[in-house]
């Protein structure tokens, strides 16, 4: 009796372990940032037994992930037909992403998916949940030669900035919506040019989210060219000056030239009609 009594024990704890395998969810392994007022993706997918339907899908928010999530509020509930920044865009099987529009930084916190299934007591709540954190993606100008306004040969740096980034953030630069090819958080000037004008993009991604930010460069010209160009002008324009007055002056002189001369030639056609 008692080999057949331990038997039932070890019978009974089996089921239990395999039935905690076959209950799961899975979320990423490090911590989520996204950029406020951009989208964010939590990857998740979920498991349960084979002879059971899921009947509902739970997403909920907590500052820590004490929280077993089994009360409301829930961020989703596909029981409720209602909209929201917060959206299911996983399945019934084993997908449960959840997409979130317009991020604030009210959204930082623990996610957690929790489902329902049409057995009697089939719910699960996934452990230890996703942590997102919301940040701003800041665009800094930092000056190293020349101070006032920008202007040519004088050098920066463009900085963009995540509170929150991690190994598989990117940092991709663009100026007037055309790719710089280059990476990195900083954009390098060693020395300004008028060309150097425009809108420079910075846009920062990993593989849930990405976010961009833009800054505009107005780069004038140094004094001494300004200088040289200002008196580039007036030469110019003194040069103008003398020409229309000299062009003036000879178009008055050889008008009388051209009397003259129509006189003399009526003298001479008048003496050699006399000679004959």
């Amino acid at each position: 009796m008692k080999m057949l009594h331990l038997a039932t024990v070890l019978l009974t704890l089996s089921g239990v372990f395999t039935q905690n395998r076959d209950w799961g969810v899975k979320y990423p392994d490090k911590l989520i940032c996204a950029v406020r007022r951009f989208s964010i993706s939590i990857p998740c997918y979920y498991s349960y037994p084979q002879n059971h339907q899921v009947k509902q899908k739970l997403w909920c928010s907590r500052k820590s992930n004490i929280d077993k999530c089994e009360a409301p509020p829930y961020v989703y509930n596909s029981s409720l037909n209602t909209k929201s920044d917060f959206k299911f865009t996983g399945d019934d099987k084993s997908d449960c992403t959840l997409l979130i529009h317009n991020v604030q930084f009210s959204y930082s916190g623990v996610y957690k998916f929790r489902f329902g299934t049409n057995v009697t007591g089939g719910r699960w709540t996934g452990e230890p949940g996703a942590t997102l954190q919301v940040t701003d993606l800041k665009v800094s100008l930092i000056r190293l030669i020349g101070n006032g306004t920008l202007k040519q040969g004088d050098s920066l740096n463009l900085t963009c900035d995540v509170s929150c980034t991690n190994t598989s953030s990117q940092f991709v630069w663009s100026k007037n919506n055309q790719s710089l090819y280059t990476s990195g958080p900083v954009l390098h000037f060693p020395a300004l040019t008028l060309r150097d004008s425009g809108d420079y993009t910075c846009t920062w991604g990993s593989g849930e989210t990405s976010g961009s930010e833009t800054i505009s460069l107005h780069v004038g010209g140094s004094e001494s060219s300004n200088s040289w160009i200002f008196w580039m002008v007036v030469v110019v324009t003194a040069g103008l000056i003398l020409v229309v007055v000299i062009f003036s002056r000879r178009h008055v002189h050889t008008e009388p030239l051209m009397e003259d001369d129509s006189d003399i030639y009526t003298t001479v056609q008048y003496d050699t009609f006399t000679m004959n």
